[in-house]
């Protein structure tokens, strides 16, 4: 686990009691519409940091580990439209194309160069690459920068240190902590799965916030994964770009091998 978190400052929504020796003393909190307001407001200062976009590209530098250990870093070209397309070329530190994929709402589909195929898959591949139940949508707001699995009506837990804020949100899936600074960027989101039995969590973070844009944007993110298997993957963001005319090319060489993949293999 990459994130110990404090509970020295929470405020829970709801009033708290602690016992000094045999004698009951009552900690004076906020009322619960203060709390409310204080959280409804946090929210309102992190919803300006929210990048909205029709259209992003970047160039990203990528780190790769999962349990059979690190793999050689690649370079991928991303290109992306809201909703729609993700499209991905993959290439080694030379420039040479190695795999290109596009990722629509229920596929996944990837040309692959070196060995000569081209594949296609349910959105379920990549559900079950990385272990954590990802659709379109939010692998974008991931590429972006967005938090995801957070939900703001289902806020259970606020605090305020002098680094910054915390949040936690709780939904049907996971319990999402999210760590905020004090210019309201998230730094971190830590999934918890709320079936013990996955014993499954998930730790995002943001680093490096540059302003080119009129955007804040975190050039360098970190993802990791831990189920049954590890996952940690580093993305060090080299351009990127937003609402800009963008092409996704995915032409299939007659001498490419084509498959049909239903399901995970």
């Amino acid at each position: 686990m990459l994130l110990i978190i404090s509970c020295r400052s929470t405020k829970k929504i709801q009033q708290a009691i602690v016992r000094k020796d045999t004698a009951a003393v009552v900690i004076k909190m906020p009322k619960r519409e203060d709390t409310a307001k204080l959280v409804s407001g946090l929210l309102e200062n992190v919803n300006k940091q929210h990048i909205a976009y029709q259209t992003f590209s970047a160039k990203i530098k990528v780190n790769y580990t999962n349990s059979k250990g690190k793999k050689p870093d690649f370079f991928a070209n991303l290109r992306m439209k809201k909703d729609s397309i993700i499209w991905v070329s993959l290439s080694n530190d030379l420039g040479i194309e190695g795999i290109r994929i596009m990722i629509l709402r229920d596929s996944v589909h990837m040309l692959d160069k070196l060995a000569n195929n081209y594949e296609v898959r349910p959105l379920s591949y990549i559900q079950g690459i990385s272990q954590i139940p990802f659709s379109m949508q939010e692998i974008q707001e991931l590429l972006v920068g967005n938090p995801v699995f957070f939900r703001t009506d289902s806020i259970t837990s606020y605090s305020q240190n002098n680094s910054g804020y915390t949040l936690l949100s709780v939904d049907t899936l996971f319990k999402n902590l999210l760590t905020i600074n004090n210019a309201f960027l998230i730094e971190k989101s830590k999934l918890d799965d709320q079936h013990p039995s996955l014993n499954r969590t998930c730790d995002l973070l943001f680093s490096d916030f540059e302003n080119k844009t009129g955007l804040w944007f975190s050039t360098s993110r970190e993802i990791n994964i831990l189920q049954e298997n590890r996952l940690e993957v580093q993305l060090k963001f080299k351009d990127y770009r937003f609402q800009e005319p963008l092409t996704f090319p995915f032409a299939i060489p007659k001498k490419i091998k084509r498959k049909l993949n239903t399901a995970i293999q």
